[in-house]
């Protein structure tokens, strides 16, 4: 009976140290994090303390909200890039983004993250529809597709948007898939801006 409680135990034992062996493999590929930057091509020469304050706030849809870098295959299922991941879940890491982005033109006084507008301020709502890259049967990234739906509240107009923007990418490398995602944000920003102009004139 002892044997036997003895084999136990030591077959536990090596099947611990075989997990952990692994989770401690230093051949383990490391963690990638890769960084979204704000769009930088419409600055402003209008006077940001003359202009409103522009409340902010980036949601996503089931499936977005996460910090992996993900893609959409032939079949309709979201994978992950191997230890690709943004530095935060997809609709705070935007957050900051567009943020950053919209305070970059000059338009605002301010621009802070909020649900509400603040007093006669505007009121900016965005949802995540598409923010991955698309996979062929081959299971090659053939393109990156984002898409935001959103409105705008501003002197008591509203209007409601759809932007959206995809590019190819030619190398199934993870820099090239990232720049994709890159640039379809940065053009995706640039029709917001068209669209708050239009709404908010």
């Amino acid at each position: 009976m002892k044997k036997k409680t003895l084999l136990l135990a030591l077959a536990a034992m090596t099947m611990l140290l075989a997990a952990c062996s692994g989770v401690m493999d230093s051949k383990q590929p490391a963690r990638q994090v890769y960084m979204l930057t704000p769009y930088s091509g419409a600055a402003d020469a209008a006077n940001p303390a003359q202009g409103p304050e522009l409340s902010i706030t980036v949601s996503a849809v089931p499936g977005l909200d996460t910090d992996r870098v993900q893609a959409l295959s032939n079949d309709a299922r979201l994978n992950q890039y191997a230890n690709a991941r943004w530095p935060d879940h997809l609709p705070e890491v935007l957050t900051s983004v567009m943020k950053r982005s919209l305070a970059s033109t000059g338009r605002f006084s301010a621009v802070e993250e909020s649900t509400r507008a603040s007093g006669d301020g505007w009121l900016l709502l965005l949802e995540v529809q598409q923010f991955y890259g698309i996979r062929n049967a081959s299971g090659d990234t053939s393109a990156v597709i984002v898409e935001m739906t959103g409105s705008i509240e501003c002197n008591d107009l509203r209007g409601s948007f759809t932007l959206s923007d995809s590019n190819p990418v030619g190398d199934e490398r993870l820099s090239a898939v990232v720049a994709s995602h890159q640039q379809g944000l940065d053009d995706v920003t640039r029709q917001l801006l068209e669209q708050i102009s239009k709404t908010c004139t």
